[in-house]
């Protein structure tokens, strides 16, 4: 019977990966997933060195490289690697809530508000690195949990890899590594009674030291290209600017997986209205949690917000799905809140509402995206694939889903990326050479030449300059997911 809530999460998380993986080929690719797929097929050296140029760094493309290796690099593939660490995460998160209160029904309760909620699935599902950041920042907290409590010295050596495995994967994490360093401070602080004396005799002080100075170490070899990024991002960067209903934003997107339209009135009323429960379940769970770890997920929390916003001051950073390594944290707040209340017969039943909100919540927001409507580039490829001839021409008129194009094409034709002037860095630069890019759509062109451009509404809806000489033939459409992706749209041409 010991085993019971473990067997019930495990049986609960195939359940979930088995109804998921049959979503994972139902969506095209877009723009970040396809630099995804498509950076693994360098070499090993050159693509950490295109990694470099990108914003993001390499470990997540390195065993990327390795399960493509074994699995073929499909959209399938692409998606179950993210949804496999998406259930690993849970599995971690179980262990680190039951490590931590020693409440295996919490545990059990909080582990299936993580595994079904709707903003987390949907990361789930998509081809970037955000679960594998996840588990990685989700084990390093475990093993510093470990550290602290069994004083072994192999438990602080691990903390640190993972910890720099995960900035090796996604820069965010270092928020969390701050607000982990935040919390080892006023854990110390305590144990030492606020002594000099009492800190400098601590072993797990000095164990805490090298273990970050260990991770600075680690992260050497990157801290050149780290800094390169940096200045590359400060130079200028697509993340719009932070106002007072970012945050508020982000918490109800956390807590629904859906955006909110800010310009509504009665929107503006609802996020206040969140933002004062999350502040509540905040006090609460200080006041009612009597674990001392209540201050590592509090700050494992709170300091993502904090420091983001800081950093966005002078350039945003500030992104909404950037924050899913916070939601276990945020999530163990408010349930653990109500797993606490003192009324029995409401606490139940709360806690069954939640339960069934969070099991609903993802299937409607499926429901509602009308995904069968919305083939974007897969079906604009698919017709590009059954048209297009050899000697024919397609040109692409943004980056945004030139590289979704170079994926799923399949014609004799390379695509050509139109690019008259300088591309920024954050459009997929770092995945270009010049044998992909035509600065003059006419170049190379005689009369009768069968042209298909390919362009988007969405992504800013940059429309390219037809050449007045070119007569439009068929136009066909395609939907993408999103909104903000707009549609695909390909347009055959006949140069007179």
């Amino acid at each position: 019977m010991k085993k019971k809530e473990v067997l019930i999460l495990i049986g609960l998380l195939i359940l979930t990966c088995f109804l998921e993986a049959g979503l994972l080929t139902k969506t095209s690719i877009w723009h970040d997933e396809a630099f995804s797929v498509l950076l693994p097929q360098y070499s090993m050296t050159e693509m950490i060195y295109r990694a470099g140029l990108d914003v993001h760094p390499p470990f997540y493309y390195i065993l990327l490289k390795g399960w493509f290796y074994l699995l073929g690099n499909s959209v399938f593939s692409l998606r179950l690697f993210s949804l496999v660490f998406g259930a690993l995460s849970v599995i971690i998160f179980f262990y680190l809530i039951k490590m931590s209160f020693g409440d295996k029904k919490l545990s059990l309760f909080l582990s299936f508000l993580f595994l079904s909620n709707c903003f987390f699935i949907q990361y789930e599902i998509e081809g970037r690195m955000y679960t594998l950041a996840l588990f990685l920042s989700l084990t390093s907290t475990l093993f510093l949990i470990k550290a602290l409590k069994r004083k072994r010295k192999l438990d602080w050596f691990l903390y640190s890899l993972f910890v720099a495995l995960g900035v090796y994967t996604h820069y965010y994490v270092l928020f969390l590594v701050f607000a982990q360093g935040f919390f080892l401070a006023i854990y110390f602080l305590k144990k030492s009674g606020f002594s000099l004396k009492g800190l400098l005799s601590n072993r797990d002080l000095k164990d805490s030291v090298f273990s970050f100075l260990l991770i600075g170490i680690l992260f050497l070899p990157w801290l050149k290209t780290f800094f390169a990024q940096l200045h590359q991002v400060s130079q200028g960067y697509w993340i719009p600017k932070m106002n007072i209903w970012s945050v508020p934003g982000t918490l109800w997107k956390l807590t629904t997986g859906r955006g909110i339209d800010i310009n509504i009135l009665s929107s503006k009323i609802i996020l206040v209205l969140l933002s004062l429960l999350v502040l509540f379940f905040i006090f609460y769970f200080l006041k009612k949690t009597p674990f001392f770890e209540k201050y590592l997920f509090l700050s494992l929390f709170l300091l993502p917000f904090i420091l983001s916003a800081l950093l966005s001051l002078k350039r945003s950073v500030y992104l909404d799905r950037y924050f899913i390594f916070v939601l276990p944290f945020f999530l163990t707040i408010g349930g653990t809140c109500l797993w606490q209340l003192n009324n029995s017969w409401f606490r139940k039943l709360l806690i069954i509402f939640v339960l069934l909100a969070s099991s609903i919540s993802f299937p409607l927001y499926w429901k509602k995206l009308e995904v069968y409507k919305k083939p974007g580039m897969k079906k604009a490829a698919e017709y590009l694939n059954q048209n297009v001839k050899n000697g024919q021409k397609i040109y692409v008129g943004s980056s945004f889903v030139f590289f979704t194009l170079r994926y799923y094409n399949k014609t004799p034709v390379l695509p050509k990326l139109f690019a008259p002037g300088p591309l920024s860095h954050f459009s997929g630069t770092a995945l270009l050479d010049k044998k992909d890019i035509v600065k003059d759509l006419n170049k190379g062109l005689k009369k009768g030449d069968i042209v298909y451009l390919v362009n988007t509404t969405g992504f800013g809806n940059y429309q390219p300059p037809v050449p007045q000489n070119w007569k439009k033939i068929e136009v066909k459409g395609f939907q993408d997911l999103y909104d903000y992706r707009g549609w695909i749209i390909v347009t055959k041409y006949q140069v007179q």
